[in-house]
């Protein structure tokens, strides 16, 4: 009972046991889950670039070997105990790829509301404020953005930006036709191409609709026209692929046409609210440059009339800059 290997047993030698130990201590480690740092997240989008971008590394091939790769990659500059698999690799890029690509969105946004008065820290600051505000009701985003060194290094990627806008453009395809679908259904009706009669079917029905009226047949039983209309029956086939395909192109023309102009609709929407609150927010700088100016003015050598001037237009900017809250 207090052996736990027996001695009479194959699979138990020393040898089998010594390769089990072996085998295990690769993956020891000194935790049960290990967190991911911001180091390693750098890293492993660093990786990911590099597979993507480097010509000598060569981004033509499969997904299996290219995460492979990357992972490896990764693994080089990582300690044994937290090397991580490539699906935990995989997983958490594609985690730290939607915060970055959410937060470029949002500075791409504050760079075109506010144009004027804004110093580089103030457009990251006016970013980090509207990642939140926008995906407050997004289940991804949580909190604050926090992988800035992440952003800094991907943000002039081309690669990543193609990769990124592929992925939005596909969401927004996919949402469209399962928004719009039944719409369209409704609306439509009979406009909508049916799918065409396939060629095994077609044939089918044509030499059931020619053994219904008779046709003439050889002393063998086999009809003299069958030849014939087999040769009719398959170019109406192939005229009926090659319309089908038309129309399946058409239709995604039309849905892709109409996904263009929801989000032109939504984007001009946006613009003008962001043209209104950044003609706001101009207002009130030019105002608060007044106000500066007057309060730094020398009034030694002004008169009592001006210096009476200057205060009413002092105490008019004040309400209009800092109101007074109940």
């Amino acid at each position: 009972m207090n052996n736990p290997v027996s001695t009479n047993n194959v699979d138990s030698s020393p040898e089998h046991v010594e390769n089990i130990l072996e085998s295990e201590s690769d993956t020891i480690r000194t935790e049960k889950r290990i967190l991911w740092n911001v180091d390693e997240d750098v890293r492993l989008m660093s990786a990911w670039i590099e597979h993507s971008t480097d010509s000598t590394c060569g981004a033509d091939k499969g997904g299996g070997q290219y995460w492979g790769e990357v992972v490896e990659t990764y693994n080089k500059t990582t300690s044994p105990f937290r090397r991580r698999s490539v699906k935990q690799c995989k997983d958490r890029w594609h985690k730290i790829n939607k915060w970055t690509d959410l937060f470029e969105c949002a500075y791409v946004k504050a760079r075109r509301v506010f144009t004027s008065g804004y110093s580089a820290e103030m457009w990251l600051d006016a970013a980090a404020k509207l990642y939140v505000d926008d995906n407050k009701d997004s289940k991804d985003v949580t909190g604050p953005y926090m992988l800035m060194e992440v952003w800094k290094i991907c943000r002039d990627v081309p690669k990543w930006k193609t990769y990124n806008e592929n992925l939005k453009n596909a969401r927004k395809r996919k949402s469209f036709h399962l928004e719009s679908g039944s719409e369209q259904n409704e609306d439509t009706g009979d406009e909508t191409p049916k799918r065409p009669m396939g060629q095994k079917q077609a044939k089918l029905a044509a030499l059931a609709a020619k053994k219904g009226k008779g046709s003439s047949s050889s002393e063998d039983g086999h009809s003299k026209e069958s030849p014939i209309q087999l040769d009719k029956l398959d170019r109406y086939s192939r005229f009926q692929e090659t319309n089908n395909e038309k129309r399946m192109k058409l239709l995604d023309r039309q849905e892709k046409i109409a996904s263009d102009k929801l989000e032109a609709t939504r984007i001009a929407q946006l613009t003008a609210q962001d043209y209104k609150e950044g003609k706001k927010l101009e207002k009130e700088t030019k105002m608060m440059e007044t106000y500066n100016n007057l309060a730094s003015q020398d009034v030694s050598s002004m008169s009592n009339e001006e210096k009476a001037q200057r205060v009413r237009m002092m105490k008019n900017l004040e309400k209009a800059l800092f109101p007074e809250t109940e």
